[in-house]
């Protein structure tokens, strides 16, 4: 039978009242809904500095390589965060820590506005990235502890909300500023949902999550593992491929055809709106097929689409093009995390967060290499990083799958 729990509303020092009673499984609903609602949010957060990056830069007179060092510098700061948010989740839960996540990011948002050097941008992305870093690393455990066992199903559509929070995001700024809105108006408006996201969580005493192995043994146990290194540095590559279209097209868009940020945030919502589709249908047939399976031909499609991308001789094309380049690279990291925590036998927790230590150094590394390779040859022969980061995904992941599972592959 399923437990049930009491809300109760304390009024003063001594007056409580009863309210009503919720099942745990209601709790959990909640949850889950609050996790996708701060995915789609982590999402606007990452994809408003891209969709803005031309009018920043113009502004605050970067380059490309320096426009790409934001996001860079924010995903460093989020690998910081990474490395102590497993000890932090076993001392204090991760419901607590997302919230407070939540808060950090909010903040960072706001104070971003106040930049007027590249110096000072650098300095304040940091606050974003450590917000963010958080929610990278605790959210899939959270989804993972609240549902486990389902073949993949829930923490692929917990990650079709980063793309729906991009094709969002992407649209809803981009229109505002093609009619002329500040860049710094629209990070106090996602500031302000950020902080409102906060309230959709439950007391973090309402659900009693599993708790993480945050002992040195067992971290130890799992970074000794052979087959964990060849988990991540394919999601190592498949967030730089990621990254990539995602990062980088509404400017490429922008700079290449000479167009203005609604044709650029057209082409990222595109993308997302692929990813969208990719990860629902990833979610709908993960229990039909194997998820190595899955994985394997989604990486060859995008490393195909990742070349004929370099055919693409106008926007109409390139468009078709971002649409199933983001349908194909969806399932990559969330599929990835799943089915090493089917195989490996270890702390879900732990893993997911060492993995995401891999994947988010992964997205940043195109961003930053993108840039450079932008400025000094053009934007447009940047995107060979894709191709490259694909074409490697794929063989580690291949002989990821040769390994003997500890535990029945999903």
């Amino acid at each position: 039978m399923i437990q049930s729990v009491t809300i109760s509303l304390i009024l003063g020092n001594c007056s409580t009242f009863r309210i009503w009673s919720l099942s745990l499984k209601d709790y959990i609903k909640r949850t889950s809904i609050a996790a996708m609602a701060t995915m789609f949010v982590f999402a606007a957060s990452a994809s408003i500095i891209p969709i803005s990056l031309v009018r920043i830069s113009k502004e605050l007179n970067f380059s490309l390589t320096q426009g790409g060092s934001l996001g860079f510098i924010s995903a460093m700061a989020q690998f910081v965060v990474l490395l102590i948010s497993s000890y932090l989740a076993g001392k204090y839960g991760k419901l607590r820590l997302i919230k407070v996540a939540l808060l950090i990011l909010s903040l960072g948002l706001f104070l971003f506005t106040k930049s007027s050097t590249f110096l000072l941008s650098t300095i304040l992305v940091l606050i974003i990235g450590f917000g963010q870093g958080f929610l990278e690393g605790l959210l899939t455990p959270l989804v993972e502890d609240l549902h486990p066992g389902d073949n993949g199903k829930k923490m692929n559509l917990l990650h079709a909300f980063w793309p729906i929070g991009v094709t969002f995001s992407v649209l809803f700024f981009g229109e505002l500023l093609t009619r002329g809105t500040s860049w710094r108006v629209i990070f106090v408006i996602l500031a302000l949902v950020v902080l409102i996201i906060v309230s959709l969580y439950p007391s973090s005493k309402t659900i009693n999550l599993p708790k993480s192995r945050t002992e040195f043994s067992h971290m130890g146990e799992i970074i000794s593992k052979p087959r964990f290194w060849f988990f991540g540095f394919s999601l190592f590559f498949a967030g730089g491929a990621e990254s990539a279209f995602a990062f980088w097209s509404a400017s490429y868009i922008q700079l290449e055809y000479n167009t203005n940020p609604r044709a650029g945030a057209i082409g990222a919502a595109l993308f997302a709106i692929g990813m969208v589709l990719g990860r629902l249908l990833t979610s709908r047939i993960a229990h039909r097929f194997k998820l190595k399976n899955i994985i394997l031909i989604s990486s060859l499609l995008s490393l195909g689409l990742s070349i004929v991308f370099f055919f693409i001789i106008n926007i109409s094309s390139l468009f078709i093009l971002m649409l199933f380049m983001g349908l194909t690279i969806a399932c990559l990291w969330p599929s990835i995390q799943s089915y090493a925590g089917s195989v490996m036998g270890v702390d879900i927790t732990i893993l997911m967060i060492f993995l995401s230590c891999f994947g988010t150094p992964g997205y940043s590394s195109a961003t930053i290499l993108m840039g450079i390779i932008g400025d000094k040859y053009g934007l447009h022969t940047s995107f060979i990083l894709s191709p490259i980061y694909l074409f490697l995904l794929a063989v580690v992941f291949f002989i990821s799958t040769r390994f003997k599972d500890s535990k029945k592959p999903l």
